[in-house]
C-alpha cells in the first residue's frame, strides 16, 4: 500500500463531500483526494470467531482476503460490525468479542486492542475531537468515551436503548436508539459536556445515521417488525427522519413501506438505502424517493464512495459461503465484482491526498 494515506470518509461517520471538498475536511484547495481503497469489513458468523478483513484496491482492480489474520497471525476476531479510520489508523469495531482491533493502515498491523467491558456489545465508533471516540454499546445502552492516545475509556454516557450508528456534527453526537424496533428515539450528545442535551421522536427502529451537505442528519428507521404469538400485531413500516443540526428540530420525514436498512449518502444531493430486493434512491435536497428500485437485488451492506459516487454493494449470499462485492456507478450500471468473505457488511473507504 502507499504510504501517505491520511483518513476515510463514510462508514458509521460521514465526512459531508461537495464536488471539490477534501475529504480530510481540510481546505487546501491544491490537494486532491484520491481513493487508494477500500476495506470491506466481513462479520462472520456469531459464535464462530470467523470475522474478517478484505481489502480492494481501485487502481488494480484486485482485493486481498483475510489480510489482518494473514498479517497478525490471529483471527479478528467474533462478528466484526464497522470500520472508522482517523488519521493513519483503522479502528474496527469486534462486536461479539467486545473489544476494538486498531491496525496500522501502512502495514496492516496490530498496533492496540481496546477491551470494552463484557456484555457491552460495542457496535460503531466515530471521533469526537479532543483525541477522543464515541462507541455505541448496544446492550448497555450507553455511549462510551475512548481517549484514542491512551486507548482506554475515560466514561459512560447513558442513552436510549439498544444504540446503533451515530453521527458528529455542530459539537453534537446523534445516537440512533433502535431498542430492537420498540425505541423511536435519537440521543443529542453535546460533545464538550459528554451530555445528553435532548432526546428526539422520530420513527421505530432508528438504525442509519448520516450528514448530508447543509449538515442536517438524516436517520433512517427499518420499522418494527410484529410481534411474536401475536397476529393482531402488523408492526410499523421505516421512515426516513431529517434533523437540523442547528436547532435540533425534524424538518422533514417520508414513510418508506416495509422495512429498510442500510443508509448512504453521495456527499452531494443523493441518498441510497436497501429495502427488500431494491437499493432505493432518494434526492437530500427535496427528501422525496427519486427511484425506488434504482438496482435490483438483496443486499446486505451498502456504502457510496462521494469521489466517484460508485455504489459499493455487498451481498451474505446465504450467510455461510464466502459473500460478494458488487460495484455499480452513479447511473446503476455494474463495474465490477470480488468474492469476498462470510457476511460482508461494510465498507470503509481510504484515501490519500496529492499534491
Amino acid at each position: 500500500m502507499k504510504t501517505k494515506l491520511l483518513i476515510t470518509a463514510l462508514v458509521l461517520f460521514l465526512m459531508t463531500l461537495g464536488c471539490v471538498k477534501d475529504p480530510t475536511g481540510t481546505e487546501d484547495s491544491e490537494k486532491t483526494p484520491k481513493l487508494t481503497g477500500a476495506f470491506i469489513l466481513n462479520q462472520g458468523n456469531f459464535t464462530a470467531a470467523n470475522a474478517s478483513l478484505s481489502f480492494y484496491d481501485p487502481e488494480a482492480d484486485s482485493l486481498q482476503n483475510d489480510i489482518f489474520k494473514s498479517i497478525n497471525l490471529r483471527s479478528l476476531g467474533d462478528v466484526a460490525q464497522s470500520m472508522t479510520i482517523i488519521d493513519s489508523l483503522g479502528y474496527i469495531v469486534v462486536n461479539n468479542s467486545h473489544k476494538i482491533e486498531v491496525i496500522s493502515l501502512n502495514t496492516w498491523k496490530s498496533k492496540a486492542t481496546i477491551n470494552l467491558p463484557a456484555g457491552s456489545s460495542p457496535r460503531y465508533l466515530v471521533p469526537a475531537g479532543d483525541g477522543t471516540a464515541f462507541v455505541t454499546n448496544l446492550y448497555t445502552a450507553s455511549v462510551a468515551v475512548i481517549d484514542l492516545q491512551s486507548n482506554q475509556i475515560e466514561q459512560s454516557i447513558t442513552v436510549g436503548d439498544n444504540p446503533e450508528e451515530l453521527a458528529v456534527v455542530n459539537g453534537k453526537a446523534y445516537v440512533a436508539n433502535s431498542g430492537f424496533g420498540w425505541n423511536n428515539t435519537v440521543s443529542v450528545i453535546d460533545v464538550a459536556t459528554r451530555k445528553v442535551v435532548k432526546t428526539i421522536t422520530v420513527g421505530d427502529y432508528p438504525l442509519s445515521v448520516r450528514v448530508d451537505a447543509e449538515n442536517d442528519v438524516h436517520v433512517l428507521c427499518s420499522g418494527r417488525w410484529p410481534a411474536w404469538n401475536d397476529t393482531t400485531d402488523k408492526g410499523t413500516d421505516g421512515a426516513l427522519f431529517v434533523i437540523d443540526s442547528g436547532s435540533d428540530a425534524v424538518v422533514d420525514s417520508f414513510v418508506i413501506k416495509g422495512h429498510p436498512t442500510q443508509l448512504s449518502l453521495d456527499g452531494n444531493k443523493t441518498g441510497y438505502f436497501l429495502n427488500g430486493q431494491h437499493v432505493v434512491k432518494y434526492s437530500t435536497e427535496t427528501n422525496e424517493v427519486t427511484d425506488p428500485a434504482f438496482i435490483s437485488g438483496y443486499f446486505y451492506g451498502l456504502e457510496v464512495d462521494p469521489l466517484s459516487k460508485d455504489i459499493y454493494l455487498l451481498d451474505a449470499k446465504d450467510y455461510v459461503q464466502n459473500g460478494e462485492l458488487f460495484i455499480y456507478d452513479a447511473q446503476g450500471a455494474q463495474k465490477i465484482n470480488h468474492t469476498v468473505g462470510i457476511i460482508p457488511g461494510s465498507v470503509t473507504f481510504v484515501y490519500e491526498n496529492v499534491n
